[in-house]
């Protein structure tokens, strides 16, 4: 049985918790939060011992197999820090890894110093319907057109139960560009920029205008291009699309998220379009490869992503060892400072820029 200690009972710990009901195997040991009742309220679920104070956990809790950080964005680095230093050998981090790649970087360096499993949790390449794109570049031919678009008409989650570091983080923190790290291409755009690196390869250069808040500073719509590693470039739109005077309860997109990746090639196209970004609902893919009369269209549960994407975990705390498809410490670093080029290239007007990773 792989015992887990779980830091934080935020938002994002609800899918975990999802995707552990359904894993065998694996049992919740621990849970620290600084939110008192959410944190022990998941306690008792799961017969769990409870800290409000995250490094309590990681001091006592010795026996643990893996250690999940779903904190705020700007505790990432420093609990997995943490957790290193406390002996803990395998980790899984939310994204971002860090708020900026310089942290990120940090952190990079002490896992190959040490030796440690960590694992950033960017759980879309675990998701059946981007698989399918995947699965398709072996035979779809030469690749000409590859778009990434996300668009969403949601409020920022208003998650009070950000914190076990011993103090609340503050109600909005994602909406603090300081504490959550920018803004939607961080938040979301993230996501994907780890994904087209897994589909396309390493991201090689970038070229990007973006709009921010005036008041919060965080990024809000994005365009640009990426160079990729595979020789295609990826045209990629990222948007918060709220209309304020048309009230909360407008939505541009059911349910408040759209996503899609786009292939069209010498052989065939495909399309991954994705409704919700919790897996509420399921995904369709479009394809169509050449010898067929006509396009295919299948749909995928979503919220695989969730199950695939922990059940690698928790077989990797038995084994020691990073499963295949999951992203590396060194992953979370590159998309983390693919951001950053993103952003100076928008500063200068968006010049095209190369991306120079240390990692």
């Amino acid at each position: 049985m792989i015992k887990l200690g779980i830091l934080g009972s935020g938002i994002i710990t609800g899918f975990h918790f999802f995707a552990l009901d359904r894993i065998k195997g694996a049992r919740v040991a621990a849970i620290a939060s600084a939110d008192e009742a959410s944190g022990k309220a998941a306690a008792d679920k799961y017969k769990a011992k409870f800290y409000g104070d995250y490094r309590e956990l990681l001091d006592r809790e010795k026996g643990l197999d893996g250690i999940i950080v779903a904190l705020p964005n700007y505790m990432h680095c420093e609990a997995c820090a943490y957790a290193i230093n406390a002996g803990h050998k395998n980790i899984l981090c939310e994204k971002p890894l860090g708020i900026n790649s310089a942290e990120s970087g940090e952190l990079v360096g002490l896992v190959e110093k040490t030796g440690v499993m960590l694992q950033t949790a960017y759980m879309k390449r675990f998701n059946p319907g981007f698989a399918k794109i995947k699965e398709a570049l072996g035979h779809i031919g030469r690749i000409e057109f590859i778009t990434s678009n996300i668009f969403l008409s949601s409020p920022e989650p208003d998650d009070k139960a950000a914190s076990a570091g011993g103090a609340k983080a503050p109600v909005s923190w994602h909406n603090d560009a300081g504490l959550s790290g920018g803004g939607i291409l961080t938040h979301s755009g993230s996501h994907h920029l780890d994904l087209l690196r897994y589909l396309f390869g390493e991201i090689e250069t970038v070229s990007c205008r973006c709009r921010y808040d005036a008041e919060s500073g965080r990024d809000h719509y994005l365009s640009g291009t990426l160079g990729m590693g595979c020789g295609a470039d990826v045209t990629m739109r990222i948007g918060h699309v709220d209309v304020p005077d048309l009230g909360p309860d407008w939505k541009v997109y059911k349910g408040g998220w759209n996503e899609s990746v786009e292939v069209i090639a010498s052989k065939g196209y495909i399309r991954a379009e994705n409704p919700t970004w919790q897996g509420y609902a399921p995904m369709k893919v479009t394809s169509w490869f050449s010898g067929m009369p006509g396009p295919a269209e299948t749909h995928y549960e979503c919220n695989e992503q969730w199950t695939n994407e922990l059940a690698a975990f928790v077989k990797s705390c038995g084994t020691g060892k990073l499963s295949g498809i999951a992203s590396t410490a060194a992953d979370g670093y590159r998309v983390d400072l693919a951001i950053e080029a993103m952003r100076e290239s928008d500063r200068q007007n968006g010049a095209k820029l190369g991306v120079n990773y240390k990692y």
